[in-house]
């Protein structure tokens, strides 16, 4: 995912309800519903990228609060995680604070973020002399929306996973997971022209258990193809993606495979509990689902290898 300078001001939001005193929006994601209420104002929009995945209002999985502040400092003590960019996390008041700043806007942080212990409600004030009050905001712009998921699935829920999905014609569910440049969005387009299959995102795919097996989830937060999806899908593989001059399949043991995965998926590294059930799903995942390398040309050949795997 390309990451750049926040959009503090969401002027192409596709829905763009009318002002009131006090709104609320809703979208669903891996299975997870985020519930938006603001007071004061506020004029929420949700970003285009969440149009699928849009939800009626109502009490949701996690319910977050917006509101305006006049002041906002990030406080001296040392930070549980610096990303060395956008933003910062700090244990406060029981919980867990993210602080979002950026020097393209000036030493104030531009929004900062509380959520509880399981990151079931948050509290999110917007700093009022960055934002255009004129024009409707979406409060849990990149890459709040998605750390937010990250956090919530690591509190026992699963595992957000740097990966393609992709529904086959068959019904079964393969998994092509990948480091950035492994070929994800190559893999999505050649599945899109090859084949009549789904595909739930070129980037990012939530793993979870749901009736007592794995599935996978699409995402809004997609690659260079541009492809996310709401659906889900049972999980039959999981492939990890190697650039070659042929094609051919590698079996994993469990072991290896669950260690591979680790280094593919989105994790809270400074959250022991966190580290340690992604830790524990991972390993039961790696179990479950059979894993091989997957070194591909990007061309039919490397749709037809998997089908034939498959079959």
């Amino acid at each position: 995912m390309q990451v750049a300078q926040p959009n503090i001001v969401c002027t192409d939001a596709f829905a763009r309800p009318k002002p009131n005193k006090n709104q609320r929006l809703a979208f669903r994601v891996g299975g997870t519903s985020f519930g938006l209420f603001s007071e004061g104002g506020i004029e929420l929009a949700l970003d285009p990228g969440l149009r699928d995945f849009v939800v009626e209002p109502g009490f949701g999985d996690i319910q977050i609060q917006v509101e305006w502040t006049e002041s906002l400092e990030i406080p001296q003590g040392e930070p549980l995680f610096n990303s060395g960019g956008l933003w910062r996390l700090f244990e406060e008041s029981g919980g867990y604070r993210f602080y979002f700043s950026t020097p393209y806007l000036g030493a104030s942080p531009y929004k900062a973020a509380w959520f509880d212990p399981e990151f079931k409600r948050g509290h999110l004030l917007l700093f009022r002399p960055y934002f255009d009050e004129r024009k409707p905001i979406y409060p849990l712009e990149y890459p709040l929306d998605e750390l937010l998921m990250i956090h919530r699935l690591a509190c026992g829920e699963g595992v957000e996973t740097h990966a393609v999905g992709v529904v086959d014609e068959a019904g079964l569910g393969h998994l092509f997971l990948g480091h950035s440049g492994a070929g994800k969005s190559t893999t999505a387009r050649l599945w899109k022209s090859e084949s009549n299959a789904q595909i739930l995102s070129d980037d990012r795919i939530i793993l979870r258990v749901r009736d007592g097996r794995i599935w996978m989830y699409g995402t809004p937060w997609h690659g260079d193809a541009g492809i996310a999806s709401p659906e889900s899908a049972p999980l039959s593989r999981l492939y990890l993606l190697e650039h070659s001059n042929h094609t051919e399949l590698v079996s994993l043991s469990p072991g290896r495979a669950a260690a591979e995965l680790f280094t593919r998926s989105f994790v809270p590294h400074h959250s022991p509990k966190g580290l340690q059930f992604t830790l524990r799903f991972l390993d039961r995942v790696a179990r479950e689902i059979p894993c091989s390398i997957f070194r591909f040309l990007p061309d039919k050949s490397a749709v037809e290898a998997i089908c034939r795997e498959g079959a």
